[in-house]
């Protein structure tokens, strides 16, 4: 796969991932497994939708983190690099849209949680990352590239290990994702770092072995044989609930390396323009239902769904050019 190819199939998969993102928001009001806020109505063919959703939505989304990773690593830049360039394009954007947009927007619906709190007490939970809402993914993916850092480091060191760094990474994010809330201390970012370093691995060593990827799917009969495997896991884990440890890992690593697999290498506009503003969408909309959800919870779905997802969608869009073309736009991390 040509370079031009590979960077327009990830944009590709960027905007699917942001679009999963931005669905399973504008439906969670109706999911069973959401109690925030309250609803009368029951949509069961929503709440089977925010199931199917929460399955593929971020351990893509963190993978293509790591697949990039895999590019910027190549670049020799060292730690304190690196812990510079993510506080810049992550931890800025966390306090700055935290502070200027979450907490606001919060505060103006009487947001439950902050009943009876001081604003100290407010941007207390902010600076804990305890109760930020979708804001917890940047915190957590800061702390995955350290820890990917750490440990890649760690397998240049290492005698026979060195030329097979994707796979080691790989072994220590398992190992953390079931053994890393022994030593998370409690704190959000770290716990969720150690239960997504998986996927940000996986991602990486897809780019590492993209080319065997390719071939895979190349192969008509083994491509739709892994894809309907896949489904087949879905449908069983949204029908028959909770699955075994090892099941359910099979489902999600299925899920992302079919995303690569099958996603076309080809573009269009409408797909390029959400790829570049999918950061600042997932930054701006997330906020923005909780005016829906705290004002009519009870109205017809089909109007709380449609503003959510085409005015809201809409109005994080617009944010984001907007951001982008003032001095602000460090604030979605450019």
């Amino acid at each position: 796969m040509g370079q031009g190819k590979r960077l327009y199939q990830i944009g590709n998969i960027r905007a699917f991932a942001i679009v999963l993102v931005v669905l399973g928001h504008c439906i969670i009001l109706y999911s069973s497994a959401w109690g925030l806020y309250e609803t009368e109505v029951r949509v069961p063919f929503l709440n089977v939708l925010k199931k199917i959703v929460d399955i593929p939505q971020m351990p893509i989304f963190f993978s293509l983190s790591g697949y990039l990773f895999m590019f910027t690593r190549g670049k020799n830049r060292d730690f304190v690099h690196l812990l510079k360039d993510k506080a810049l394009r992550l931890l800025v954007p966390y306090f700055g849209i935290g502070l200027c947009f979450l907490l606001p927007i919060r505060v103006s619906i009487g947001f439950h949680s902050y009943q009876n709190m001081g604003v100290m007490d407010v941007v207390q939970k902010l600076l804990t990352s305890s109760d930020v809402g979708h804001l917890w993914f940047l915190p957590v993916l800061f702390c995955v590239f350290l820890l990917s850092e750490i440990i890649l480091t760690v397998a240049e060191k290492i005698l026979g290990v060195k030329k097979y760094q994707e796979f080691f990474l790989c072994f220590v994010a398992f190992v953390l994702y079931l053994e890393g809330y022994r030593i998370g201390f409690g704190y959000p970012p770290l716990l969720g770092a150690f239960n997504y370093l998986l996927w940000f691995s996986l991602g990486y060593a897809i780019n590492v072995w993209q080319g065997m990827v390719k071939r895979i799917y190349g192969i008509m009969p083994l491509k739709w044989a892994l894809v309907i495997l896949n489904l087949i896991l879905i449908a069983y884990s949204v029908t028959e609930g909770p699955m075994r440890v090892m099941l359910t890992l099979l489902m999600k690593v299925l899920c992302v390396v079919n995303t690569y697999g099958v996603m076309p290498e080809k573009t269009c506009k409408i797909v390029e323009k959400i790829e570049r503003n999918s950061f600042g969408i997932y930054l701006f909309h997330s906020p923005l239902i909780y005016i829906t959800f705290a004002n009519i919870p009870n109205a017809h779905p089909v109007i709380v769904v449609s503003i959510n997802l085409l005015v809201f969608g809409a109005v994080a869009f617009g944010l984001t050019d907007l951001v982008r073309k003032s001095k602000l736009k460090v604030l979605i991390g450019e």
